[in-house]
C-alpha cells in the first residue's frame, strides 16, 4: 500500500466517523501529549505534543474515535565549535473503537483500539546549513486506557495512557504516549 492509499484510507475512515453521528453527540478531546519510542534498546522521549480526537457514539457505552496528534522534538549541541541542530517530527493519524464504563460513577473509564498510520521527518542544521532528512509513513496500532471526569457545563478533564506500535520497514518500533486535556463533552 502506497503513503497516499494509506492516507486516503484514514481520511476516509475519520470522515465517517464524524458524519455518522450528530455534532450534538459527540465528543472533543483536546490534550497535551507526551510520547516516549524505543526500538532495539534506544529510547527517546519526545516532550512537545498535541492530540485532537472526535468521538461519535454507537452504542450507550461504545463510539467511534478518529484521532490526529502531532508531537516534536528539537535539540541542539555544539560540536568542536560548530553548532549542530536537530528536529523530528511525529504526526499520527488513526480510527478506531472506545469502550467507556458509563453509570454512576463521577470518573467515567476507558478503553479504545485504533489503528492508523504515524509520518515522521526530521531535519538539521550544522553550521547554519539546513539538511532535509526524508519522511516516513508507516501504520500503526494504539491500544490505550483512561479516565475521564466532567467538570461542568458539558466540559470535562481527561488522562490517557496509550501503548504505540509502530510497524517502520526496518524495525519494529514501541511507543508509550500520557495525553492530559480537556474533553467537550455531548450531553
Amino acid at each position: 500500500m502506497t503513503a497516499r492509499s494509506k492516507r486516503t484510507v484514514v481520511a476516509l475512515v475519520l470522515a465517517v466517523a464524524a458524519f455518522a453521528v450528530p455534532a450534538a453527540a459527540q465528543d472533543l478531546s483536546l490534550g497535551y501529549q507526551l510520547q516516549r519510542f524505543s526500538s532495539g534498546g534506544d529510547g527517546t522521549n519526545v516532550p512537545l505534543g498535541l492530540s485532537v480526537s472526535l468521538a461519535g457514539p454507537v452504542s450507550r457505552t461504545g463510539a467511534i474515535v478518529g484521532q490526529v496528534d502531532w508531537s516534536r522534538k528539537h535539540q541542539s549541541e555544539s560540536v568542536f565549535g560548530t553548532s549542530v541542530e536537530a528536529t523530528a517530527n511525529f504526526t499520527a493519524f488513526a480510527g478506531g473503537v472506545r469502550h467507556s464504563a458509563r453509570g454512576n460513577l463521577s470518573a467515567t473509564p476507558f478503553v479504545e483500539a485504533l489503528f492508523g498510520v504515524m509520518r515522521s521527518s526530521g531535519s538539521a542544521r550544522v553550521a547554519g546549513e539546513k539538511f532535509e532528512g526524508g519522511s516516513a509513513f508507516d501504520p500503526m496500532l494504539q491500544l490505550g486506557a483512561g479516565l475521564s471526569t466532567p467538570v461542568g457545563g458539558g466540559l470535562g478533564a481527561f488522562v490517557q495512557l496509550d501503548y504505540r506500535r509502530i510497524f517502520a520497514d526496518s524495525e519494529g518500533i514501541n511507543g508509550a504516549r500520557f495525553v492530559a486535556g480537556i474533553r467537550l463533552m455531548a450531553k
